[in-house]
């Protein structure tokens, strides 16, 4: 089966998050089962450099009378597992970031997103290959599964293709001046609240959603809470409309590259089976790097996060005063986002240098020492679609603390669900309070190390390899053909 990915950012190539991360695996785990995946996302400033071989064949996007001519490359040098295709258009791509500069989000992201769908429906005329699923990545990509089925209504149903959209965060959806709509080369009568209209402006995640022959997103809890208005963003009339054809693959990682046993980022090395001695050197390591007190044996808390609202972080700096000043427990931070999360973290590790380590910015080693090092991980995420970060720290041994919500739920059993199983912490309500006590559940299990440790062995136990998600979605693109 051929599929191809549709995405604007791919690791390692150019990548900001999640999606990125997911685009670069994902492929590699279905060709291990036989499967033809390949990649198409933008030549961005990052990859201009990348040895490229371009197609003689351009891709031509019209609307309007006017003409847009980019070119397609494929990756020459065989560094990764599965064809790689860029869609390469100075003007468009060639940015300092992939949505956004200093100055904000690109004003054009509506017409870079149309161009990189339009190619892909039209990029098996330039590298003789035709996929059977289209398989389009956020709302960049979301009107991919749309100029396909312009192209059925025009040559006919009977093409053998499908698209599948997979919605990696359902609070970013592309929204842009109902006037542009003429400009997107989308027939206009997808301008109507069945396609990409929603109130008076164009949605171009909703247009995927309602043109789309499948849907899934990055995990089961995920896909059941944007239905609903807690979760939607406004999108769960749609979704709710589209449920018999939504389903929710939990996200892998990559097993391999976030293996404690061989990860030379981390100052030793981790067996899963005895953690016990790595994870004692890792931690003082990680302690002394930020001058933490290592006068009193404290369990060790790290956060590794984007400092936004979404992420629930206004919850910790609320208690984190509290637990700092009664000397039960030491915190490290990494991450950055809004100016008041900073100045609120930068504050507390002023006060107390000795129990918090802070850094602003992000540091993929430093981030492979503190989930090695740390006893307990925190994520109080408001909303999760899925979360690698768990993943991570769960696979180096830092048992999770965390809300009870979307990925989180799926990867996180807690002892009040099942105590045998049970790997790390979690807790429902939106409230300092709420993530106070687990918090403290967490330190009274630490002392006492029994629990801890069986938590901890379990934790680092989890399956969160890519193969199991490979499957579910040859599954998804058989659905989407129409098979059983």
């Amino acid at each position: 089966m051929k599929i191809l990915f549709v995405s604007p950012e791919m690791s390692p190539f150019a990548r900001t998050g999640g999606l990125g991360e997911v685009v670069g695996s994902l492929p590699i785990a279905l060709k291990k089962i036989g499967l033809d995946p390949r990649v198409l996302c933008p030549l961005h400033e990052d990859c201009k450099n990348l040895p490229i071989k371009m197609f003689k064949r351009k891709i031509i996007f019209e609307a309007e009378g006017q003409k847009i001519i980019s070119e397609i490359g494929r990756l020459t040098d065989n560094t990764f597992p599965v064809p790689v295709y860029f869609l390469s258009n100075k003007k468009l791509f060639e940015r300092n970031g992939i949505y956004s500069d200093d100055d904000g989000d690109y004003p054009d992201n509506w017409l870079r997103s149309c161009v990189l769908s339009d190619a892909a429906v039209k990029i098996e005329n330039c590298i003789k290959w035709k996929p059977q699923i289209i398989h389009a990545h956020d709302w960049m990509a979301a009107p991919a599964c749309a100029f396909l089925n312009a192209k059925k209504s025009k040559l006919g149903s009977n093409l053998n293709q499908s698209s599948v959209l997979t919605i990696h965060n359902l609070e970013h959806q592309g929204v842009f001046e109902g006037s542009l709509f003429p400009r997107t080369g989308l027939p206009q009568e997808y301008w109507s609240m069945d396609g990409f209209e929603h109130q008076g402006s164009i949605n171009l995640l909703k247009g995927g959603i309602q043109h789309a022959d499948k849907i899934t997103t990055v995990s089961p809890t995920y896909s059941a809470e944007v239905k609903t208005k807690q979760f939607g963003h406004g999108l769960e009339p749609c979704l709710q409309f589209r449920a018999a054809d939504l389903i929710g693959i939990l996200n892998g990682i990559d097993m391999d590259l976030w293996n404690p046993s061989k990860d030379t980022a981390i100052p030793h090395l981790i067996d899963q089976e005895s953690p016990l001695t790595g994870k004692a050197i890792c931690k003082q390591y990680l302690k002394n790097e930020f001058g933490l007190s290592s006068e009193k044996d404290l369990p060790l808390f790290g956060v590794v996060s984007r400092l936004y609202h979404q992420k629930g972080l206004d919850l910790l700096t609320s208690i984190l005063k509290k637990l700092l000043k009664s000397n039960s427990a030491q915190f490290i931070i990494l991450g950055s986002g809004s100016p008041e999360e900073e100045d609120n973290f930068t504050k507390l590790a002023g006060e107390f240098p000795h129990n918090l380590g802070l850094k602003i910015g992000f540091d993929d080693q430093l981030a492979r020492r503190i989930f090695a090092g740390t006893d307990f991980f925190i994520m109080p995420s408001r909303f999760e679609p899925c979360g690698l970060g768990q993943q991570y720290a769960m696979r180096y041994g830092s048992v999770p603390v965390a809300r009870d919500t979307g990925g989180l739920s799926d990867t996180i059993t807690s002892q009040k669900n099942c105590s045998l199983r049970a790997n790390g912490y979690l807790f429902k309500g939106l409230t300092p309070k709420s993530l106070l006590h687990e918090l403290n559940t967490a330190i009274n299990d630490w002392a006492e190390q029994k629990n801890y440790l069986h938590l901890q062995k379990n934790a680092m136990n989890l399956d969160c390899s890519w193969e199991s998600a490979a499957k579910k979605y040859l599954d998804v693109y058989q659905w989407s053909l129409g098979n059983p």
